[in-house]
């Protein structure tokens, strides 16, 4: 974690760190989350490590469930060190994608295979958190907002563009001013920076509290 802001304390669990803005105590948690079994591949038949073949959206709500639920829990543990914060932010690479994104339109538009409630985004939104892409592009049609991957033509069957990487927020009085893709020079990015260096597009967004 990088900021021109000090950092004033790190988590018990070092996921996140405190930081003093301007007089207010933030904390900024980053975490990196299992990627296998991964749901989307199981949906889809895509072989990817020994996991078996899903067909509903409860099935892959359930696996996802128990392939990164321990490490929220532990996220959740961690957090108690940031109670009484001004404002709390979670970002990482989720291996998962968000509840708001895998809806009935998005599946009606052919963006993704079937509906699924995606409990690890869903259980920070029940934390009290804001996905801050979707609080500033609420359409997950419009905007699909793929980070996963820029490395890889959309259009082939052995894999599925996806989002997975997320900035979430939580605070009171905290507003969303906007939110960005950055990625290579393309039609998936809002801000272009090349050479592009990732096999992940980034997340970027602005907040005020």
């Amino acid at each position: 974690m990088i900021s021109r802001f000090p950092i004033t304390a790190t988590s018990p669990g070092g996921l996140g760190v405190g930081l003093d803005v301007d007089g207010r105590a933030v904390w900024l948690f980053n975490i990196h989350l299992d990627d296998e079994p991964y749901q989307p591949y199981q949906l889809l038949g895509i072989e990817y490590g020994p996991a078996p073949f899903l067909t509903t959206g409860a099935e892959a709500a359930d696996w996802a469930r128990r392939t990164r639920g321990p490490a929220i829990d532990l996220l959740e543990a961690d957090m108690k060190a940031a109670e009484g914060a001004a404002a709390v932010f979670v970002t990482g690479d989720f291996n998962e994608p968000g509840y708001l994104d895998w809806t009935e339109a998005a599946v009606a538009r052919g963006t993704h295979p079937v509906v699924v409630d995606w409990p690890t985004t869903h259980r920070l939104a029940d934390l009290g958190f804001v996905d801050t892409y979707r609080a500033a592009n609420p359409d997950p049609v419009a905007k699909p907002a793929f980070t996963w991957t820029p490395t890889y033509d959309e259009a082939a069957t052995d894999d599925h563009p996806d989002r997975i990487d997320f900035v979430f927020a939580r605070g009171a009085g905290l507003t969303v001013k906007g939110a960005w893709i950055l990625g290579e020079d393309g039609p998936r990015s809002d801000i272009v920076v090349m050479p592009w260096p990732s096999d992940h597009r980034a997340v970027a967004a602005e907040i005020g509290f």
